[in-house]
């Protein structure tokens, strides 16, 4: 027999489970949640089921509401997508995602690259997106005044999510034009956070002035991580400021508060670039940025590893901590800190700590493993190890004002060649898959 005290606390629980799952019935039915689908062989006309599919991405992007997702099936489709809805942190976000084992291709070898349509995805003052698992190739011009992009997001958008995309032979073939990969560009005084890209693979890109990853202007709190950027004409990974970005008074003209981790950056060069024809692409570069952190990344066989500087005179990358990144085989510096001239701008207190650099200034121009430019101030160079292959030249200052840096606990072994040790490690990184 159960005691009264324990009967009415059996009720109670009993009730509340039943309140819950009577509740939770409720939200199921209340939900606006669904999925939909685009196939080559749909009409925009059906109702965008498995069984009868839409056939334009750009058509979704027009239904689409607050936790809805679009499964576009394989098969090519040549159409720019300019999203304008948003989905919502309560209700969820609106994504955008090749069907699970197939890869929707968006094509551009038919599309005209003009000034309102230029990427393939453009997310327009939109926010919680997310845009996975597509492959998106040969949008072209010869046009300098055009501007092909993979991905571009702009106008304040937040919570943004791109993964796991295929981009390449985006190109600008002008002797002054501009392409990008993923173009995340904050020009309004809304700040654009929550930005994540993670695991897309960037290459074979025609940038002309521009970079393959672009993070410029009033951007705060972003992620880039587990990317894989490579064989482009220009630098890979780009996080700038002071470029005019801005289209308010009250904007920040300065991306900060990220972390750039885990990417593999390699074979990033101008030389053969119209535009420059000569080794000045960084891996990563922190242009006018702060509060980054650059950590675990592979940067190799680019024309510098990573750079800390700025090109506006008086402007600074600042705040920026770069630590246990492999760094090796570069033409130019593994670490180039400051502008090139006295008057760009700078790299002031910013830390580089627990690095490997190997066999960097592949060129033979002179600069070493680290170089510090002009306008560099109050940075610390830490415990780093460093492989140089010029006895008494791993550390070039060039500027009058590199002594107020810092340099402890750095262990140096030089070497007029390489070590016989070295070769099985210069293999190991050769034969990796992205090599």
């Amino acid at each position: 027999m159960i005691p009264n005290s324990k009967k009415v606390t059996i009720i109670a629980f009993l009730s509340i489970i039943f309140f819950i799952q009577i509740n939770s019935v409720a939200l199921a039915e209340n939900s606006s949640e669904k999925n939909y689908y685009v196939s080559p062989k749909g009409k925009d006309a059906n109702p965008g089921t498995k069984k009868k599919p839409w056939k334009t991405i750009q058509h979704a992007a027009k239904v689409l509401e607050p936790g809805d997702t679009v499964f576009v099936r394989e098969g090519v489709y040549s159409e720019f997508i300019h999203i304008t809805k948003s989905g919502s942190k309560n209700l969820g976000n609106i994504t955008f995602q090749s069907f699970p084992g197939e890869v929707a291709i968006l094509e551009g070898k038919k599309l005209t690259v003009t000034s309102a349509k230029r990427a393939f995805f453009y997310i327009d003052n939109a926010s919680y997106i997310r845009i996975e698992g597509f492959e998106l190739r040969n949008l072209k011009t010869r046009k300098q005044n055009r501007y092909p992009v993979g991905i571009l997001v702009k106008g304040g958008s937040s919570n943004i999510h791109l993964s796991d995309n295929n981009i390449h032979h985006i190109e600008n073939k002008s002797r002054k034009g501009n392409a990008h990969g993923i173009l995340i560009y904050g020009n309004t005084s809304n700040a654009m956070s929550s930005i994540t890209v993670n695991n897309n693979e960037i290459h074979h890109l025609k940038l002309g002035s521009s970079e393959a990853l672009t993070f410029s202007g009033n951007i705060q709190q972003f992620a880039i991580t587990h990317n894989e950027i490579h064989h482009n004409n220009n630098i890979g990974i780009d996080v700038a400021g002071f470029y005019n970005a801005c289209e308010t008074d009250d904007c920040v003209d300065q991306a900060r508060d990220g972390i750039i981790a885990n990417n593999k950056v390699y074979k990033n060069s101008s030389k053969r670039n119209v535009s420059y024809k000569e080794y000045s692409a960084g891996g990563i570069y922190a242009d006018g940025s702060t509060q980054l952190t650059i950590v675990n990344n592979i940067v190799a066989y680019n024309d510098f590893g990573i750079e800390l500087a700025s090109e506006k005179e008086g402007k600074t990358s600042s705040e920026i901590d770069v630590k246990n990144n492999i760094i090796y085989s570069n033409n130019g510096a593994g670490i180039i800190a400051g502008g090139a001239e006295k008057n760009n701008g700078g790299s002031s207190n910013n830390s580089i700590v627990s690095n490997v650099l190997m066999f960097n200034d592949q060129s033979d121009e002179g600069y070493g493993e680290i170089t510090m430019q002009w306008n560099t101030k109050e940075n610390q160079i830490l415990n780093n190890i460093i492989y140089s292959k010029e006895k008494d030249e791993y550390l070039q200052n060039l500027g009058d004002d590199a002594m107020s840096n810092i340099y402890l606990n750095n262990t140096i072994h030089s070497f007029e060649e390489k070590p016989f040790f070295f070769a099985p490690v210069t293999a190991f990184f050769k034969n990796l898959r992205w090599w």
